[in-house]
């Protein structure tokens, strides 16, 4: 008689087929946590450039600072500025000319460390917006009319300039700029450009201080020869975009004051080397340094022997040398005729 073969089970597969709720609620979890941080980490390393010009092509004159706000958070500076309305509306007799007083609002954002963004705001509606590259890596294009220039890189010679409206100058000890007022009538929109070059800008080189013309009272205008040498050599980093903005600080050319754009003496506090708090750990601290120079540290009132210790200008603890100060020099390049 023939044994009856006994039915061998099918193995436990490592898998189960039966819907688990919970487990398929934790892998979209992991999944969507994943791709938040590597679009994260993308927009603050490589992806950054083309995230930053993403946004700045969706701002125009005319929009509300609450749209601009969603597409950059807040502003890092804000300012308040007064200028005067070359076109007033209905005003009744006898109005006096703190009437056409108006109120700008100035914001400034700092993008990713590659450019500067600044708008002039009017009842919360963008008048004008300007932007200041501060990187080689932050070149875009943009289109001044219907010319197409790189910040950072296009020289101002791209531009024509029989459709420069004026031009303004100035050079001292530590500030420098120059800018240009550009319009094309209704082939650009009625809008106003302002290229030129900012001293905290990329690539940021000042005018030679004989270039003036000694004719010009406000010593703001440049002699022809050396404008022409000038724009064919210089490149332009600063652009701001003006819609309509009919203000008597804009015809005069004063509007900007001494910064096209972004101002340095707003911002530059804001670097690390001017920051007043400062770590306590580095090669810089009074600790490293009294362990480098084999310092003892005495409490205070205590009586110290040996050499006299002298504190100088900069010290911050009593027997040790003190680190020298430090300033931020601005290299100006000279240009000969």
């Amino acid at each position: 008689m023939k044994p009856v073969p006994v039915p061998v089970p099918d193995p436990v597969p490592w898998y189960s087929t039966t819907l688990n709720l919970w487990t398929l609620a934790g892998v979209l979890v992991a999944c969507w946590t994943l791709t938040k941080a590597l679009t994260e980490g993308w927009r603050r390393t490589i992806g950054r450039r083309r995230y930053v010009t993403a946004r700045l092509r969706k701002i125009a004159p005319g929009v509300r600072h609450d749209y601009v706000e969603s597409l950059l958070n807040k502003p890092k500076w804000q300012s308040t500025m007064q200028a005067t309305r070359l076109a007033p509306g209905e005003q009744p007799e006898g109005g006096e000319e703190d009437e056409q007083k108006v109120e700008l609002t100035v914001r400034t954002w700092l993008l990713s460390r590659l450019c500067y963004l600044v708008t002039w705001c009017e009842d919360d509606i963008v008048v004008m917006y300007g932007i200041a590259t501060t990187s080689w890596w932050f070149r875009p294009w943009m289109r001044v009319g219907e010319t197409r220039i790189r910040l950072g890189k296009s020289t101002f010679a791209a531009i024509p300039d029989r459709s420069t409206v004026n031009h303004r100058a100035w050079l001292g000890s530590r500030r420098y700029g120059y800018f240009e007022e550009h319009w094309f009538g209704n082939i650009g929109g009625y809008r106003s450009w302002y290229v030129g070059v900012n001293e905290f800008g990329y690539s940021a080189f000042p005018v030679s201080e004989d270039w003036f013309d000694d004719s010009d009272i406000r010593h703001t205008l440049l002699l022809p020869e050396p404008r022409e040498a000038y724009r064919a050599s210089t490149p332009i980093n600063t652009v701001v975009v003006s819609g309509i903005a009919l203000f008597a600080e804009v015809e005069e050319g004063t509007f900007f004051g001494l910064s096209l754009g972004v101002g340095q003496d707003l911002v530059r506090l804001a670097e690390p080397e001017d920051h007043v708090l400062d770590s306590r750990i580095g090669p810089n601290s009074p600790e490293a340094q009294g362990v480098a120079l084999g310092a003892e540290t005495k409490p205070l009132g205590e009586e110290t022997t040996g050499p006299e210790t002298v504190v100088g200008e900069g010290s911050q603890v009593a027997g040790t040398i003190a680190a020298p100060s430090r300033s931020k020099g601005v290299c100006h390049a000279r240009y000969t005729r």
